[in-house]
């Protein structure tokens, strides 16, 4: 009988995101290091923008949809997170808790990066006088930066946020909806990033 882990493909490097140590520190090996770098600040930052009473009216408006028909959200959240796992487990790595537990962290950040660089970020800029679509370029430029120096990306794939970025921002534009934005959001980040850091 053949072993059935010969039938899944064999697993990418776990350092293609990731540069070799340098200025910004040595290689991210743990979820506490990435969180602690990357999930935590942006979590408090997304908290700090909802202190301001413009920025709560916004989150209330860009989740208005869900509000007052949550069960289709429920429904494609909770499919998302059965194929995700499912994915994830796929690519190589047998089903465990840990794994579970990464992808709905990276549901988390997605709603928070989504909420931070799409939404508060570019509105607070634009009450300050900066136009809209230049505030959007600036918010794009910096998620792109911060995967650079919070996740110790390589620069090409910084670029790559950078695009995506502006992709989500066109889909905030066109539907205001922070949970379905959040969701493509999660669905990209997982399948580019489908499992936890680990020591190689």
């Amino acid at each position: 009988m053949n072993d059935s882990s010969t039938d899944r493909p064999p697993p990418k490097s776990r350092r293609r995101l990731q540069r070799g140590p340098d200025f910004t520190g040595g290689r991210l090996d743990s979820f506490r290091q990435v969180f602690l770098r990357h999930g935590l600040p942006g979590a408090l930052l997304g908290a700090l923008c909802l202190l301001h009473p413009d920025m709560r009216t916004l989150v209330v408006d860009a989740t208005a949809q869900a509000v007052s028909a949550p069960m289709p959200y429920l429904l494609i959240g909770s499919l998302i997170l059965i194929g995700l796992t499912a994915y994830t487990s796929y690519r190589g790595d047998e089903w465990s808790g840990r794994q579970l537990g990464w992808v709905i962290y990276l549901g988390v950040l997605s709603l928070w990066e989504e909420w931070v660089f799409r939404l508060a970020m570019p509105y607070s800029l634009e009450a300050q006088g900066m136009g809209l679509l230049f505030a959007i370029i600036v918010c794009n430029l910096l998620f792109g930066a911060i995967h650079y120096f919070t996740l110790r990306w390589k620069w090409q794939w910084c670029v790559a946020a950078c695009i995506g970025g502006f992709a989500f921002s066109r889909q905030m534009d066109l539907h205001f909806d922070l949970l379905l934005v959040a969701a493509i959001h999660w669905v990209a980040t997982c399948l580019n990033t489908p499992r936890p850091p680990r020591r190689a």
